[in-house]
């Protein structure tokens, strides 16, 4: 028996005893990755994290400090974790993280930076296409998915609900859940490609069916985990950081990022896409990707489909979900840090298994490249013009991104 196994069975020991005594001060109700008590003189504060995860746990109990439970995973105790200085690795799966603010470089600089991939490829591959620009300005680079087999620029992306084509999304990932490398992997969520190291995602998407994100699969178009595609790769995920005031019994502040084990080699089917800063955007129509549900309670696609939703005003979005009928919407829908999106006519809208995946648009400046404008959290019933889908608005979470995914030490 483990050192971890032991003191795993004393804490559950300790709130069962808890619950007979009647004193609810273990039991916090507070999902993981959230924090859960602020730490003292500027230290860390204390996050929730699963037990197997918290590389304090052993020390404050040999000491006779009895940790507090957040909540459970199953039947695995999720406890306040104490902060520890010198660190600690979790034995399956990555620990919940939360890093101090530090001086960062912004997404708009990034963006920047990765429009130089497009450059390059422009200027080493196809530098006899010529662009549209004016003289005055410099002539961005075309990606491959920008050309057609003559070398001539594609005005349009595909529309309506249609199968992706080979590195139009070249950001796209798809997470795994199961921390083992030889263990069959269940692929659940979606994700972003947002740097060289990190995903953004949903914060639902953390844990799904009782396991922890482990892996992200970029490049890819099938779902299948036995497909054989020479353009994808797979990443393992060591660490993920949610949004502090991330609540799981609620809809509101669904963000996460996910952190990878190295640094991604970028390809024509793998590369960032650029985040949208502007919480003033004003727009009537977005895309949306994924590998979900085709319809409410139906299959998945095997393919990654891509379609074209109108965006929807907050009224319409308040009265599609009034507080009294949702209770993970308790509070309303916020349109600072939510968007909310669908099709009138019924048919186009993300569904269950397109969490965490992107919304975005073309990008105003740099050609062949999208901004991402808000990450899938949640709806009500698939495809219906009544009930739109909920996407967590990114502009609102710049802040709290850059320093986590672009600082400057």
């Amino acid at each position: 028996m483990t050192n971890c196994f032991y003191f795993k069975i004393i804490l559950v020991f300790v709130v069962i005893c808890a619950i007979i005594s009647e004193n609810e001060m273990y039991l916090l109700n507070l999902p993981e990755g959230t924090t859960c008590q602020n730490g003292i003189n500027n230290s860390p504060d204390y996050v929730c994290k699963l037990i197997n995860n918290c590389s304090t746990v052993e020390g404050d109990i040999r000491a006779g400090k009895y940790p507090a439970i957040c909540s459970f995973i199953g039947n695995d105790p999720v406890v306040c974790c104490s902060p520890s200085t010198s660190g600690g690795t979790a034995s399956e799966g990555p620990p919940a993280i939360l890093r101090p603010v530090a001086k960062s470089y912004s997404a708009p600089e990034m963006c920047r930076q990765y429009s130089e991939l497009l450059k390059f490829k422009y200027d080493s591959v196809h530098s006899s296409v010529e662009t549209n620009f004016t003289t005055s300005e410099p002539k961005y680079l075309n990606a491959l998915n920008c050309l057609n087999n003559n070398n001539e620029l594609l005005t349009q992306r595909i529309v309506g609900g249609n199968v992706a084509k080979p590195g139009e999304f070249p950001y796209m990932v798809l997470l795994g859940y199961g921390g083992r490398v030889n263990e069959e992997k269940l692929w659940g969520c979606g994700g972003s490609l947002i740097s060289n190291r990190w995903i953004l995602s949903a914060a639902h998407c953390v844990i799904n069916s009782g396991r922890t994100v482990s892996w992200a699969r970029l490049g890819d178009l099938k779902i299948e985990s036995d497909t054989e595609n020479k353009n994808s790769r797979d990443y393992q995920i060591v660490d993920y950081v949610v949004y502090p005031e991330y609540n799981r019994s609620y809809v509101y502040h669904d963000v996460a990022l996910f952190r990878l084990q190295k640094d991604v080699e970028f390809s024509d089917y793998i590369r960032p896409v650029c985040l949208n800063t502007n919480r003033l955007l004003h727009l009537t129509t977005a895309s949306i990707i994924g590998w979900g549900m085709i319809r409410s309670n139906g299959p998945t696609s095997p393919d990654l489909l891509r379609a074209d939703i109108s965006l929807i005003t907050i009224e319409r979005c308040q009265k599609s979900y009034p507080p009294n009928l949702y209770a993970r919407a308790v509070h309303g829908i916020f349109d600072d840090s939510m968007i909310c999106a669908g099709d009138s006519k019924e048919g186009k809208d993300t569904c269950s298994g397109d969490s965490g995946g992107p919304m975005q648009i073309p990008h105003e400046r740099y050609f062949c490249m999208d901004t991402q404008i808000g990450i899938t959290s949640f709806g009500a019933y698939c495809g219906s013009k009544d009930t739109p889908g909920i996407y967590t608005r990114v502009s609102h979470y710049i802040a709290w991104i850059e320093p986590i995914v672009w600082p400057r030490s």
